[in-house]
């Protein structure tokens, strides 16, 4: 039998991801406790998005091609008016196979407005127990005490991990393609999140680095709060477990048309 597409050798896809260097925090966890070390790797080689994705809005999201490059695209911006309740990103693809608990993951994100407009963003959720309990890594062009930090959503409230730093430097503000890593080692609370950390030099260090341990197992999602985004060569490996129940939302049933 052939290896599914959404679970592929992870060193291959750490290769075109520039990503090798990932090292995975093993935690102990109870004999008792059904998990396994698993690799996804996700290049988005299928003319529309596969099973092992569930959408908020399908009709909203697509897989593009540009040049020899194949990602997931949000390709138009989400609809007003925003989802009632606590402040959250409104539209997200969740990877419905595994939830996660301690894990590494990288993949590439492009912000597809125009980023000299003040919020731009796109969104990694994590640990996500439904729709009003995760983290999320908010990855915007300015900061101030929700823009450009790491948030955990707790049902009717959000809590920004991070003092507002004006002097933070802003994950993405153009229209190119970064690289952006997630490592959270659920055992000590500690989540770090890397921008272009393949470029060395100042992006060495972590651009958010928190610890919490409110949430454990969840899955992860691809978002945006009102922006339109787009996910690449997405890579993830850590301990993980069948996904309990399905997460809120639908399947695309046909790919979205290009403006």
């Amino acid at each position: 039998m052939s290896t599914p597409r959404h679970i592929l050798v992870f060193l291959a896809l750490a290769t075109f991801c520039g990503c090798a260097g990932l090292k995975l925090p093993v935690a102990s966890r109870p004999a008792e406790e059904s998990w396994a070390i698993v690799r996804v790797a996700e290049g988005f080689d299928l003319d529309e998005p596969g099973d092992a994705w569930t959408f908020r809005t399908p009709r909203l999201w697509r897989i593009a091609v540009d040049g020899d490059r194949r990602f997931l695209q949000m390709a138009y911006p989400p609809e007003r008016p925003l989802l009632p309740g606590v402040r959250r990103p409104q539209e997200y693809a969740v990877y419905n196979k595994f939830e996660f608990r301690s894990f590494s993951l990288a993949c590439y994100v492009r912000i597809d407005r125009d980023p000299s407009v003040k919020g731009r963003d796109a969104c990694i959720l994590f640990c996500r127990l439904d729709d009003t309990h995760f983290y999320y890594a908010h990855l915007s062009n300015f900061t101030d005490d929700f823009h450009n930090n790491l948030i955990r959503v707790d049902g009717d409230t959000r809590r920004a991990l991070l003092p507002a730093d004006p002097n933070r430097r802003p994950a993405i503000t153009d229209q190119n393609w970064h690289l952006v890593e997630v490592i959270r080692y659920a055992d000590a609370g500690t989540i770090r999140v890397f921008v272009d950390r393949d470029k060395g030099g100042e992006y060495a260090a972590p651009l958010f680095e928190a610890t919490d341990r409110t949430y454990d197992w969840g899955t992860i999602a691809l978002a945006s709060f009102d922006d339109h985004a787009s996910f690449g060569r997405l890579a993830i490996e850590g301990q993980a477990r069948p996904a309990a129940t399905p997460p809120t939302g639908d399947r695309p049933t046909a790919p979205a048309q290009a403006n």
